[in-house]
């Protein structure tokens, strides 16, 4: 199992579907990452500066655990973006992310 811990800053937050959207500001943290592995160092260095919804529970202190189909950008729907989410650009909120 890969652990990577992130520090990120809060840009906003969703009370519909409960989430924040946060900033990814530094790579903290990342061990189990293994030679050969589909998920690379190079993948965890590149979240830094990609914006992210986390639910609520992701900021208590908790783990938020994902899918390697979601840290590899396998998704219909990105987990991670580029850009903030405004107004005129907002997914429709789901409940299966």
């Amino acid at each position: 199992m890969v652990r990577a811990t992130y520090r990120v800053e809060v840009e906003s937050y969703e009370p519909r579907s409960d989430r924040f959207q946060c900033r990814i500001l530094e790579l903290v943290e990342a061990s189990g990452v293994r030679s050969g592995s589909e998920l690379t160092q190079e993948m965890l260095d590149r979240l830094v500066g990609q914006h992210v919804l986390v639910p609520r529970e992701g900021l208590n202190g908790l783990i938020l655990r994902l899918k390697m189909t979601t840290l590899t950008g396998g998704l219909k729907r990105p987990y991670f973006f580029d850009e903030p989410l405004t107004a005129s650009n907002q997914r429709p909120a789901t409940n299966n992310q």
